[in-house]
């Protein structure tokens, strides 16, 4: 399962509100913003929002990916 399709299945989102997400996603991976955290830190929040400071959708943006990525370890060892 892809971002995409956890976002559709687990938080009924539309295709433009799951563009939207993917967007902010890989804005965050090209300012190297996250690498690979297993949790939301108060450093990756501070990172995120110094970046970003106008627009929460970028912390709920990698919470969700956090979210996504914890999961799909789960589905892989089942």
């Amino acid at each position: 399962m892809e971002f995409g399709d956890f976002l559709r299945k687990n938080y009924h989102l539309g295709d433009k509100s799951v563009k939207d997400y993917i967007s902010r996603w890989n804005g965050i991976l090209n300012k190297g913003l996250y690498n690979g955290e297993t949790e939301l830190t108060p450093s990756l929040i501070a990172s995120v929002d110094k970046e970003y400071p106008e627009d929460s959708h970028y912390r709920l943006t990698l919470k969700r990916y956090i979210e996504f990525q914890n999961k799909r370890k789960l589905w892989n060892t089942q």
